[in-house]
C-alpha cells in the first residue's frame, strides 16, 4: 500500500534521520514518550486526534515523525499531535521522535489500524408472509467493530423489529410494503445509510407463502483454499480476505463449517468484518483437545455462526485416536442451540476435511474415514439432529479415483453411509447425480452435507445449491472450492404436538419437594422426561416413559443446586418431537447440602513472573448441615472434565469426611497447600484444577455423580476469587471477593479471615 509523503505545509517537521526507529531513552531525566505500543483504532473518514505528549525533559520539547504519516493524517511537531481523518485503510507504523533543548531524546514506534468505512450491502430483504416467522440480516462490509444498526427513517412492517446486530425478526402481522432507511454506525462514529423496501404478502397457504409458523435455518460449508497462508493458495491474502468477506456477507447464512483456514489472525479479521457473527477454529481454547491436534500454521477446521440465534453448548475434536487415518485433520464437533423467539432447536454440526488426492491408497483411506464416521454417529448420536459438512474429497455416486486394474472408477468410499437411508441422507447427492461440480473446473462433487434422518425431516426440498460468486479470477484470488448451502425449517418446534408448560422458567424448586411437570400433547402416546442443571449441555433422566394423555408427572425435586436448570419432554416414538423449558429455573437443594462456597480460577503470578501460579487455584466447599458428611468418591469438575473429555479434576479419597460447619479446600497443586491448614489437599488429577481464564465452570458431584452444586463465570480478575454472598449461604449470590473484603481471597477461612 502506498503511503502519502509529507506535504510542504508540514515542512516545519524536523525529521531526525539519525534515529533508527528503535527506542533511544536519555539516561537522566530526558523526555519520555508514552510506552503504549498502539494508538486507538480509527476508520476512514472518522474525526481523529491524539497527542503523544512526552513527560520529563527540559522544555520546550520538539516532536518529529520518522518517515511518513499514514494517508490523510497531519502531525504537529510543537505538540506531538496526530490529527485525521484517515483517507486509506490499513495497518500502519508511526515512529515518533521527541527532543528537548538539551538534546536529550526518545523515539518510539506505535501501531495504528485504520478500518475501511462501512458499506451496506444493496440486496433488498426477501418478502415475508402474514403470520410467518421472519428473519433477515443486513450485510455490511468494513467498519470498526462493533457496528450498531438502527432505523434512520420510515418503519418496518408491523410485527417485525430491527436489532442492533442488523437482524430483522418477528412475525409479520399485516400485508403490504414498507420502505425504510437502515443506518449502521461503527465504533469510530462513521455512519452509512441504505434505503430498502420489505414486502409482506398475504398468507394464502401456497408454497410461496410457506407454513403458518416457520423456524428457518440455513447452513453452509466452504473450503477456503489455504486461507491466510503466506505461501500456499491465492497469492494476494488481502484480496482473498476481501472476496471471502463479500461472499459470506452476500450469502447471509446462519451457520458455516469451514476447512483449510490457516492464519488465525486473518480469520479473526474476517469475523470482525462480518457483523453479528462469531466463530472459532479447531485450535481455539473453546475446543476440547483442539490445540493438541491443530497447530498454528496448519490447515484448520472452523465454524462461523450468527451469535444472536446460535449458542455453542460444547466443542471438541472427535476421533482423535484416529488422527493419522484422518490425515492429521480429525473432525470438529460443535453442539449448538438455535433460538428464535421462545422456540429452541438443538443440533450437532461436525466439520470434516478428509484425505485428499486420487491414488488407490488415498481412496482406501477415505473408505476407512467413512466407516469411522458412521460408527461414531451410530454409537454417539443415534437420535439427534446432526449434520456432517465439509470437504469429503470424494463423491457419493462413484469415486473420483480410478481403479488401475479395471480402468473404471471405484465405487464411492462412503457406500455404507449412502445405503443407510433410514438414518442418513446426503443433502448434496442430488447435485452429484446431476453432474454439478463443487470445485472449479470439475463436474465431480466432493464438498458434501450429510444429515441424520432427524435433521433431514426439516430439510427444505431442493434448497441445496452451489454458490458460484461473480468474482474475476475466482480460483486464483479466492478458492478452488465453491461454497455449498442448504435450508431447513423447524416450524413444528413452536407449533408442534408437544409443549412443556411447567417448569417453564423462573421457578425456584426445593430439594425433596413434590412438583408437577405439566405439558400439552396432541397425537402423542408416551413421553420421556429429563432434566439439566447446566442449561441443556447435559441431561439426566426423570422417567424413560410415561403416559402423554395425563399431561402431568409428579416429580420429586432432586437434591441438587443450580440456577441453570431446565426440563425436557420428548415423544418416545419420535425423538424429533420435543420441547424444553423456555427459560432456566432454580434448584435450591436441601438445607443439609454440601456446597461450593468460594473458588479461585486465576491466581496471581509469583514474584518476578507474569505467569499465574496455577497451583494456587482452589475450590472451597462447606458442610452447612448438622451432621458429618462422607465425601468418599465425591468429585470436582470443570467444564472440560464434566463433558467427559478429561477425568475428574479431583476425586475425594475413600474415608474423607467433613464435620458440620467446616470447609474443605482443594488446591490445584501440592505446593500451594498451606502448612497446617485443616481439611486441605491438592487435586488428584496430575493436570490440577485447570480452570480457563474465561468462560468455565466448577461442579461438585456426589459419589453417584449427581450434581451437589455448580457455579460458572464469564470473566475473571487475576488473584480475586468468587465467593458466596452472604458468606456460607448455599443460595447466596456469587460476587468478587473484593466486594466483601480488602483481601482478594480467603481459602479455608471466612471472608473476614476467621475460622469456620
Amino acid at each position: 500500500m502506498n503511503l502519502v509523503r509529507l506535504t510542504a505545509t508540514l515542512a516545519v517537521l524536523v525529521l531526525w534521520s539519525a534515529c533508527s526507529g528503535s527506542n533511544h531513552e536519555s539516561p537522566g531525566g530526558g523526555p519520555r514518550l508514552p510506552t503504549d505500543a498502539s494508538l486507538t483504532d480509527t476508520t476512514v473518514g472518522a474525526t481523529y486526534e491524539t497527542r503523544l505528549g512526552a513527560t520529563g525533559g527540559t522544555a520546550p520539547l520538539r516532536y518529529g515523525i520518522q518517515g511518513e504519516v499514514p494517508p490523510g493524517f497531519s502531525f504537529y511537531p510543537s505538540e506531538g499531535r496526530l490529527v485525521g481523518p484517515a483517507s486509506a485503510s490499513g495497518e500502519f507504523s508511526v515512529t515518533v521522535d521527541v527532543r528537548d533543548v538539551e538534546n536529550s531524546r526518545d523515539t518510539r514506534t506505535y501501531s495504528l489500524k485504520v478500518w475501511p468505512a462501512p458499506v451496506l450491502a444493496p440486496q433488498a430483504p426477501p418478502a415475508g408472509a402474514v403470520g410467518n416467522g421472519y428473519t433477515h440480516t443486513f450485510g455490511v462490509t468494513g467498519g470498526r467493530p462493533p457496528l450498531t444498526f438502527s432505523l434512520a427513517d420510515g418503519a418496518l412492517p408491523s410485527g417485525l423489529a430491527l436489532s442492533q446486530d442488523g437482524e430483522v425478526a418477528g412475525v409479520a402481522e399485516v400485508a403490504g410494503t414498507q420502505t425504510f432507511t437502515v443506518r449502521v454506525e461503527d465504533a469510530s462514529g462513521v455512519r452509512v445509510e441504505g434505503r430498502y423496501s420489505l414486502e409482506v404478502k398475504p398468507n394464502t397457504g401456497t408454497p410461496d407463502s410457506g407454513p403458518s409458523t416457520t423456524f428457518p435455518l440455513s447452513v453452509g460449508n466452504w473450503n477456503i483454499e489455504w486461507f491466510g497462508d503466506p505461501v500456499e493458495g491465492p497469492a494476494d491474502d488481502a484480496k482473498q480476505l476481501e472476496n471471502v468477506t463479500a461472499v459470506l456477507l452476500s450469502a447471509n447464512k446462519d451457520i458455516w463449517g469451514l476447512a483449510e483456514v490457516v492464519n488465525t489472525d486473518q480469520f479473526n479479521t474476517l469475523k470482525a468484518q462480518l457483523p453479528g457473527y462469531d466463530g472459532f477454529l479447531a485450535n481455539d481454547s473453546r475446543v476440547t483437545l483442539g490445540s493438541a491436534y491443530y497447530s498454528t500454521n496448519e490447515q484448520k477446521l472452523g465454524v462461523l455462526f450468527k451469535s444472536n440465534i446460535v449458542q455453542v453448548l460444547s466443542a471438541q475434536v472427535i476421533l482423535s485416536e484416529y488422527n493419522s487415518e484422518f490425515a492429521g485433520r480429525p473432525p470438529l464437533r460443535v453442539d449448538l442451540r438455535i433460538t428464535r423467539g421462545t422456540a429452541k432447536v438443538d443440533l450437532t454440526l461436525i466439520v470434516v476435511h478428509l484425505k485428499a488426492q486420487a491414488t488407490t491408497p488415498d481412496f482406501e483411506q477415505r473408505v476407512q474415514e467413512g466407516q469411522l464416521l458412521k460408527a461414531y454417529l451410530d454409537a454417539n448420536l443415534p437420535t439427534q439432529r446432526v449434520m456432517v459438512v465439509g470437504d469429503w474429497n470424494d463423491d457419493v455416486d462413484q469415486s473420483t479415483t480410478t481403479n488401475p486394474s479395471t480402468g473404471a472408477k471405484y465405487d464411492t468410499p462412503f457406500r455404507p453411509i449412502v445405503n443407510d437411508t433410514a438414518r442418513y441422507t446426503y443433502i448434496t447427492q442430488a447435485l452429484s447425480l446431476a453432474n454439478v461440480g463443487s470445485t472449479v473446473g470439475r463436474n465431480t462433487f466432493i464438498d458434501h452435507q450429510l444429515a441424520s434422518n432427524e435433521m433431514f425431516d426439516a430439510y427444505v426440498a431442493n434448497s441445496a445449491e452451489v454458490i458460484r460468486p461473480s468474482i474475476t479470477s475466482y480460483s486464483s484470488t479466492t478458492s478452488d472450492h465453491y461454497p455449498i448451502v442448504s435450508r431447513y425449517d423447524f416450524g413444528q418446534v413452536s407449533s408442534g404436538p408437544l409443549r412443556l408448560t411447567a417448569p417453564n422458567g423462573g421457578e425456584a424448586l426445593t430439594a425433596g419437594a413434590a412438583f408437577d411437570i405439566t405439558w400439552a400433547a396432541t397425537d402423542v402416546t408416551t413421553v420421556k422426561l429429563e432434566y439439566s442443571t447446566d442449561d441443556g449441555v447435559t441431561w439426566q433422566p426423570i422417567t424413560a416413559s410415561t403416559s402423554a394423555a395425563s399431561g402431568r408427572y409428579p416429580w420429586t425435586v432432586p437434591s441438587e443446586v443450580s440456577t441453570q436448570a431446565r426440563v425436557r419432554i420428548t415423544d418416545t416414538a419420535r425423538p424429533t418431537v420435543t420441547d424444553t423449558s423456555d427459560g432456566v429455573f432454580q434448584l435450591k437443594g436441601g438445607t443439609s447440602t454440601v456446597f461450593i462456597n468460594e473458588y479461585l480460577p486465576q491466581p496471581f503470578p509469583p514474584a518476578g513472573s507474569t505467569t499465574p501460579d496455577y497451583d494456587k487455584m482452589f475450590v472451597e466447599i462447606l458442610n452447612a448441615s448438622g451432621t458429618v458428611v462422607d465425601l468418599s468418591n465425591w468429585k470436582l469438575h470443570d467444564d472440560e472434565s464434566k463433558s467427559g473429555a478429561k477425568p475428574p479434576r479431583h476425586v475425594f479419597p475413600q474415608g474423607t469426611t467433613l464435620q458440620p460447619g467446616k470447609v474443605y479446600t482443594v488446591f490445584s497443586g501440592a505446593a500451594a497447600v498451606p502448612v497446617g491448614m485443616p481439611n486441605a489437599s491438592s487435586a488428584s488429577s496430575p493436570d490440577g484444577l485447570r480452570f480457563n481464564r474465561a468462560n468455565d465452570g466448577v461442579y461438585l458431584l456426589r459419589a453417584d455423580d449427581s450434581v451437589a452444586d455448580s457455579a460458572s463465570y464469564g470473566s475473571t480478575t487475576q488473584g480475586t476469587s468468587f465467593n458466596r454472598n452472604p458468606d456460607g449461604n448455599a443460595v447466596g449470590n456469587w460476587v468478587a471477593h473484593t466486594t466483601m473484603s480488602t483481601n482478594p481471597s480467603s481459602p479455608g477461612t471466612r471472608v473476614d479471615g476467621s475460622a469456620f
